[in-house]
């Protein structure tokens, strides 16, 4: 199942113990893939917790197709840390940079950059606006293209 963190804090807020989900039958899930933010470290712990499944936190955005980051099951699990999405998928180089494009140090945040040249998949421009495409992604890190998101 694929969902937004957002939508399961929506459901612990209204449903603290989880007991709701006693009325379903969710044995079928074998995931639960979270996407579209990143997922704080409670909000996880609740959920894997309530369904006793392992919850796969990945990060990427409509523009990409496909995760950037990803605990990505298929090629075996790799160990869980609540609120990492895990590491960057085959093809994506991705780096933290800080306002002067310099490389972050671990642990220290940044904007999330991916370095030149996108994987097959990405989008190559906005429609029917390629300047604008370079001056909101392309300029900013010269031969990195901007996420717009910290890390």
């Amino acid at each position: 199942m694929f969902t937004a963190p957002t939508a399961i804090r929506a459901i612990k807020k209204e449903d603290p113990r989880g007991s709701k989900h006693q009325k379903f039958d969710t044995s079928c899930l074998r995931n639960v893939f979270l996407a579209g933010e990143r997922c704080d470290v409670a909000t996880y712990g609740w959920l894997r917790d309530l369904l006793d499944i392992e919850v796969i936190d990945h990060w990427w955005q409509s523009e990409s197709g496909w995760p950037m980051i990803s605990n990505s099951l298929g090629y075996g699990v790799l160990p869980v840390k609540p609120g990492s999405a895990t590491v960057p998928v085959c093809g994506y180089d991705i780096r933290i940079l800080d306002e002067n494009g310099n490389e972050q140090l671990s642990n220290v945040e940044g904007s999330v950059v991916i370095k030149l040249p996108l994987p097959p998949g990405c989008l190559p421009t906005l429609w029917n606006n390629d300047v604008r495409f370079r001056e909101s992604y392309l300029s900013r890190y010269e031969g990195y293209y901007l996420a717009g998101d910290g890390g």
